[in-house]
């Protein structure tokens, strides 16, 4: 599985365009300590509206002219979306910075067929695929977008992300091309890629380019190195009983998040001991051990993230901050939350399914009032959060009462106590 991600300016000044040309370019500071040693500096691939493909300042006037478009006083004048997809993909087709990778020319064409989806024809104005730095598929496109106002050709950033919002029913424009670009990228590139992670989760400060370029060299370079001389620590370490189990709980627990960060939404809790299609009986049985059976690996990693402190209720808020010291990764702590939550709805739709194949002839029951009864509903939300299902209108639900909240905990604590039906 691969990820889309989306960064975007708004450039309000025609300083901002002469800059950033001059960094296209490699005439800056910053645009020279890009530059890998072995490459030749403003290696890539580049198209612009001017002659200069990475003269934007005169792409912008020659945009301009064009279209015929007049500015508003104070409105940006164009958008640089940073369009990424994982570099992964584009070397599953070869060399990260080999020009004629296909899936880097794919990259390059789509990142502007893209803008102009949603921008309009020809309001992209330049893009830019550099291959001189470390990292790679990231494309830069400078998106001017063109409005009607009062019978005349204006330039409308604004108008041009708020149509994008209402399109995508997004709750502002920046999730709104975020949902857009991986949409586009699933649909056009690959279907293995996903959305990003949400930024309003990470609550990531908003870097400059060049910052955001060298911090995405480090976190891969971080995620590419090998995990040296594990196998020889826990060889060589004196571990107590329950020293063991904690570290088994733990590499479990680690397991289950790599599994969910492939699998994403087809992500299936572990299996247990016995199979559904394997329960028999009738209205006397007791269904208890047939449930327990079924839903012993997933109520394995359920019962671990609780003893860690990062259960199904430590995760109930939009920040995920439990487990931060035995999980440091962001990213990591909301696909475990994920499979906290499908563990407990997996074992909540298994005691339904149990009790009602038992008891044919009496009312069903539903998956909804069984125990955990709140893991449904997050795991829907924990999908929306990582960008692997699109968010769906919420009727406003009512605050929980103090008694609500009583009780929810007392079952939190005895959910093992009552196997009656």
């Amino acid at each position: 599985m691969f990820k889309a991600a989306i960064r975007v300016n708004k450039f309000t000044s025609i300083a901002q365009l002469r800059g950033a040309s001059l960094h296209a370019q490699r005439h800056d500071e910053t645009g020279k300590a890009r530059v890998r040693d072995d490459a030749e500096p403003g290696f890539g691939l580049a198209w612009s509206k001017a002659e200069n493909d990475r003269d934007y300042l005169a792409a912008f006037k020659a945009h301009k002219s064009e279209l015929g478009a007049g500015e508003r006083k104070g409105s940006p004048l164009c958008l640089q979306a940073i369009c990424v997809v994982s570099p992964e993909w584009v070397e599953k087709a070869g060399n990260l910075h080999d020009p004629d990778n296909p899936h880097n020319r794919q990259l390059f064409d789509q990142a502007k067929a893209w803008a102009e989806s949603w921008g309009g024809e020809g309001s992209v104005i330049a893009t830019r695929l550099d291959l001189d730095e470390k990292g790679g598929a990231v494309v830069d496109v400078l998106v001017s977008p063109v409005r009607e106002s009062r019978g005349k050709p204006v330039i409308s950033t604004n108008k041009a992300l708020r149509e994008l919002k209402e399109a995508t029913g997004e709750r502002n424009e920046y999730s709104a091309l975020q949902t857009s670009w991986a949409d586009w990228c699933r649909t056009n590139l690959d279907s293995e890629i996903v959305r990003g992670t949400r930024k309003e989760i990470t609550q990531r400060q908003h870097l400059s380019p060049e910052t955001y370029g060298a911090v995405m060299d480090k976190a891969r370079e971080s995620v590419r190195a090998p995990s040296e001389g594990l196998w020889d620590a826990i060889r060589d370490t004196d571990l107590s009983e329950g020293q063991t189990e904690a570290l088994s709980g733990l590499l479990a627990l680690k397991g289950e998040i790599t599994r969910h960060r492939a699998e994403g939404s087809s992500y299936e809790p572990p299996r247990g001991a016995l199979t559904l299609d394997r329960v028999g009986g009738d209205a006397s049985t007791d269904p208890w051990p047939f449930i327990e059976a079924i839903r012993s690996g997933a109520e394995r990693i359920y019962d671990t993230a609780h003893r860690c402190g990062v259960g199904l209720r430590e995760n109930m808020g939009d920040r995920y901050e439990a487990g931060r010291d035995l999980f440091p990764s962001l990213s990591d702590r909301m696909h475990l939350a994920a499979v906290v939550a499908k563990c407990g709805a997996f074992m909540a739709r298994m005691e339904a399914a149990v009790k009602n194949m038992l008891r044919p002839d009496v009312p069903q029951i539903e998956d909804r009032t069984c125990w955990p009864q709140e893991a449904p509903a997050e795991v829907e939300r924990h999908e929306m959060n990582l960008g692997l299902t699109a968010p769906a209108v919420r009727e406003e639900t009512r605050p929980e009462r103090e008694g609500d909240l009583t009780d929810r905990a007392s079952r939190e604590r005895d959910r093992g106590s009552s196997h009656g039906l």
